[in-house]
């Protein structure tokens, strides 16, 4: 099997215009729920029957782990999910119509630890005001992560989007404290098994 890429720099020339971006709208009496960086699809894959009324989207930006995902799903009997190749950094509008979404997920977002690399981070101001206008009345943005610094920067992003943008569903400034799906994503069985603290974030737009 051929090895897949870890990393991938969203802001390549090449992934700023993907081709064939679809529109993706809720089904007949469900919604939508959507990973951004969904890799394999394990974390919807597990979501599936718990929400069996809705579309659950994973947005992957390395085209071959579409790929491995749609086979993941198609082994698991799951036909409620679907795998996109996008870019999160710029194709949203393009997937999802204003309102349309009940619940973000972004789960383990790369690091990017390198100073000139910190750019290529996704969980900022751009990204938090993007998904807000994606969300329907009410809807969720999930963050989860093990990296601390990273939980911290969502965080701010997210209180500080505006007042009355987004509220955390715990008390503010403060992280989840604990699972909240029925649904691991691979990193998050990792972190599990290496006893490794998982930081959760849960806001809901106002």
């Amino acid at each position: 099997m051929p090895k897949i890429r870890q990393h991938v720099n969203p802001l390549k020339s090449d992934l700023l215009e993907i081709k064939g971006v679809p529109r993706i709208e809720p089904p007949p009496g469900g919604f939508l729920e959507v990973e951004l960086g969904s890799a394999e699809a394990q974390f919807l894959i597990e979501r599936s029957p718990v929400v069996p009324e809705a579309t659950l989207v994973g947005v992957e930006i390395r085209s071959e782990m579409v790929t491995r995902a749609e086979r993941l799903c198609r082994e698991a009997g799951v036909t409620n999910v679907r795998n996109v190749f996008a870019n999160m950094s710029v194709d949203l509008g393009r997937l999802f119509a204003p309102r349309s979404v009940r619940r973000f997920h972004v789960n383990f977002p790369d690091p990017w630890w390198k100073a000139r690399q910190q750019k290529r981070r996704v969980v900022g101001s751009g990204l938090i005001a993007e998904l807000a206008t994606r969300l329907e009345p009410g809807g969720e943005i999930h963050v989860m992560t093990d990296i601390f610094d990273i939980a911290l920067e969502a965080m701010a992003s997210l209180e500080e989007e505006g007042p009355g943008t987004f509220v955390n569903a715990h008390a503010p400034w403060s992280f989840h404290p604990g699972p909240l799906w029925n649904a691991r994503s691979r990193r998050e069985v990792q972190c599990d098994r290496e006893q490794k603290r998982v930081w959760r974030l849960l806001y809901r737009l106002a």
